[in-house]
C-alpha cells in the first residue's frame, strides 16, 4: 500500500524545514510540484493540512512560512546544564525501512502507522542529539503538542518505567546532519530504546542520535537499572 502523494508532499516539507528558524518562507507551490513531479493541486492539499496542524502559516500574498514551535526548558537533574528542545515536526510514518524495527517491537504490519515526534535538544545553542520519539498512534495523535511535551518527558518516562536500551554505531541521516552541524557521512552513536510502563506493553520507542563531540552519554542518558545489550 502506497502513502498518498499529498502525505509524501507533507513529509517532503517537515524534512525540508526541519531546523528552520520561524518565519523562514519555504518553497512555492510550483517549486515543489516541480521538484516532486506532484501536481499542484496536490501540493496545496499538504500546504493546507500543515497550516491546520500549526506547522506552517499563510502569509497573504507573500506566501507560506515556518510557524512558531513552542519551546520548552528542562534542567537535568545530573549536571547543572540548561537544556532546551525544540520540536521539529510532529507526523505518523509507515512503509519505512527506518521505521520496520520500530513497528515490529510495538507489534505491528507494516502497513499499519506510528506516530512520531522529531526533536532537536541543544545546549544554549550547541547542538547535543536529535530524537525520534515513537509511539501508537490512538496513544498520542489526539494531544495537543504541549500535552504531547509532558507526555514526553523521558527522563520521567525513564523514573517510571522498565527501560531496555542499546547503543549502535551509525552513520548521521543526512536530514539531521544539518542539524547536528556535522557533516553528512559522520560517524555517531544511536541510543536505541524501548520504554514500558511496568509489566505493560510498550509505551514508548526512543531513537537518539547524539553528537559525536557535544553529547555526553551519562546521568540521564544512561536510564538507571536498565538492561544493556551489545
Amino acid at each position: 500500500m502506497s502513502q498518498p502523494k499529498y502525505i509524501q508532499v507533507m513529509d517532503f516539507l517537515r524534512e525540508d524545514i526541519a531546523g528552520r528558524d520561524p518565519h523562514t518562507p519555504i518553497l512555492s507551490e510550483r517549486e515543489i510540484s516541480q521538484r516532486l513531479d506532484i501536481s499542484r493541486m496536490t501540493v496545496r492539499k499538504a500546504i493546507e493540512q500543515l497550516c491546520r496542524q500549526g506547522v506552517l502559516y499563510r502569509g497573504g500574498n507573500r506566501g507560506t512560512f515556518v510557524a512558531r514551535r513552542p519551546a520548552s526548558v528542562t534542567v537535568s537533574e545530573s549536571t547543572p546544564r540548561q537544556e532546551r528542545q525544540r520540536v521539529l515536526f510532529l507526523d505518523s510514518v509507515y512503509e519505512s525501512a527506518n521505521v520496520r524495527d520500530v513497528q515490529k517491537a510495538f507489534g505491528l504490519e507494516d502497513h499499519q502507522r506510528l506516530f512520531r515526534m522529531v526533536r532537536l535538544i541543544l545546549d544554549d545553542d550547541l547542538p547535543l542529539r536529535v530524537e525520534e520519539i515513537y509511539a501508537l498512534p490512538e496513544v498520542a495523535m489526539d494531544k495537543g503538542l504541549n500535552e504531547l511535551e509532558t507526555m514526553f518527558q523521558l527522563d520521567a518516562c525513564r523514573n517510571a518505567a522498565s527501560v531496555t536500551w542499546e547503543l549502535r554505531p551509525a552513520v548521521i541521516p543526512p536530514k539531521y546532519s544539518r542539524l547536528l552541524n556535522v557533516r553528512q557521512g559522520t560517524a555517531v552513536i544511536c541510543r536505541r530504546e524501548e520504554i514500558r510502563m511496568g509489566n505493560g506493553p510498550l509505551y514508548l520507542c526512543v531513537h537518539t542520535w547524539l553528537h559525536p563531540e557535544n553529547a555526553r552519554i551519562t546521568g540521564s542518558s544512561q536510564p538507571q537499572g536498565a538492561a544493556t545489550h551489545t
